[in-house]
Parts: structure tokens; C-alpha cells; sequence
């Protein structure tokens, strides 16, 4: 069984986004994230019927009205749909999801989140890390039919200051310490800098990882990291 740990995008991937935006169409959806905050959204429709897709990653935490809209747009270019998307687009610009954040909730049914971030933050920081901590949103359904599970964990926002816990690990079924773990690493990408490499970033150096399997019982972590997926998903 595959699965993915963690990822900067706080609810979708680009591949879900993409099997979203081609669920029960006939023409072929090829997405492309982008982080252009000046062409924010574009739609290209391809002499092969095939259409082309290039979004801001930000589009990836859309709420699900924006997504749909957007598909909708692809299958009969309705300018109704459209709308809703540049609004949308206009809105990132302006800066609206900043002001979001700091709505973000961190009381959940079960855990906490400020109580462990700031557990986690003093215990391996030294209390010196700064953000903002919330529970992530739910996010569109997708028809994977035999597809792996995966869940995206957490996700640590720069643009926001942000970290994400997805809504899901506030279950009792989870262990504590896992919650811990998820927010030591997303913490790690505050103080660890992503490396550019020939013009491609890692957000996970050599440096990261090295400071992560300091982590008490990591391997422990990352054995209950696919363990979970069968309980959560």
C-alpha cells in the first residue's frame, strides 16, 4: 500500500485535483500547479479535445464550491462558472486567505492542537517557533476505485505562517504521541529552509530528515503512519 506522509498543500494533491477535475468527463484534464500569483488561473482548450489546466497550488485548499465550479467550467465553459472561479482567484490575491487563517480552530472533539503545539514547541524548540495552528478542512470526494489510500497528514503553510492538522487525526484511535510527531515535522519546516537544487526545491534536505529521526520512536511513527490509514481512511 502506497501513502503519502506529508505535503505542503494543505488538502489536495495535484494528481486528486486532476482525478477531480476529470471525474465523469470525456475530455482529457491535464493539470499543472503553478506558484504565479499574477495568472492565479488559466484554462486552455486543446485542438485534441484535450484541455489544459495551470492553477495556483493555493487552488489545492479550494473550498469544494470552487472546485466544482471550475470543473464545470471545463466540461461547458459557462460563464456563470467562470465567475465564481476569478472571484475566487481575486480573493487569493488579495491576500483573503491570510485573513482566514487566523480563524483557524484548534479545539477539536479529542485533541487539542494548541496544547500540543506548544508542548512540541517548547520540548524541542525552546518555545522559539512562531504560527499560526489549526484543523485542516474536509476536502471533495473522489471516485479512486482501486486507488491507494493516502492521507496528508499535516501541512506547514509559509505563505500563512500555518500548520494544518487534517481533520481526521481527532480521533481517539489516534495516539497522542503521533499528533506530537506530526507537528514536530511540520514544525521542522519552519526552522529547516527547503533547498533549491538546479531549479527544482526539496522541501525535505538531507538536514530535515536527519533532525526528524531524532523524533523519540521514529520509526515507531512511521510504522503507525500506514498502520493509520486503514483505521482513518
Amino acid at each position: 500500500m502506497q501513502y503519502e506522509l506529508f505535503d505542503t498543500s494543505p488538502s489536495l494533491s495535484a494528481t486528486e485535483l486532476e482525478e477531480f477535475l476529470n471525474e465523469g468527463g470525456t475530455c482529457d484534464v491535464k493539470l499543472k500547479m503553478t506558484r504565479n500569483r499574477v495568472s492565479m488561473v488559466t484554462v486552455e482548450f486543446l485542438p485534441d479535445t484535450s484541455i489544459k489546466v495551470r492553477t495556483h497550488e493555493r487552488f489545492l485548499n479550494a473550498p469544494l464550491e470552487i472546485l466544482t465550479s471550475l470543473r464545470r467550467y471545463i466540461r461547458s465553459r459557462s460563464r456563470g462558472a467562470w465567475k465564481v472561479v476569478a472571484d475566487y482567484a481575486k480573493s487569493v490575491q488579495s491576500h483573503a486567505e491570510r485573513s482566514g487563517s487566523n480563524a483557524l480552530q484548534t479545539a477539536g472533539h479529542i485533541y487539542d492542537l494548541k496544547v500540543i503545539c506548544d508542548s512540541v514547541n517548547h520540548e524541542f524548540f525552546g518555545g522559539k517557533v512562531s504560527c499560526m495552528i489549526g484543523w485542516g478542512r474536509g476536502r471533495p470526494r473522489v471516485k479512486r476505485g482501486r486507488r491507494s489510500k493516502s492521507i496528508r497528514y499535516g501541512s506547514w503553510d509559509p505563505t500563512t505562517g500555518a500548520i494544518r492538522m487534517h481533520p481526521l487525526l481527532d480521533d481517539a484511535r489516534v495516539p497522542p504521541e503521533f499528533i506530537r510527531y506530526i507537528m514536530f515535522h511540520e514544525m521542522l519546516h519552519i526552522v529547516v529552509p527547503e533547498e533549491r537544487v538546479n531549479g527544482r526545491h526539496y522541501d525535505h534536505s538531507p538536514q530535515f530528515r536527519a533532525l526528524e529521526r531524532a523524533f523519540p520512536n521514529f520509526q515507531g511513527m512511521q510504522r503507525l503512519a500506514k498502520d493509520l490509514l486503514d483505521v482513518l481512511v
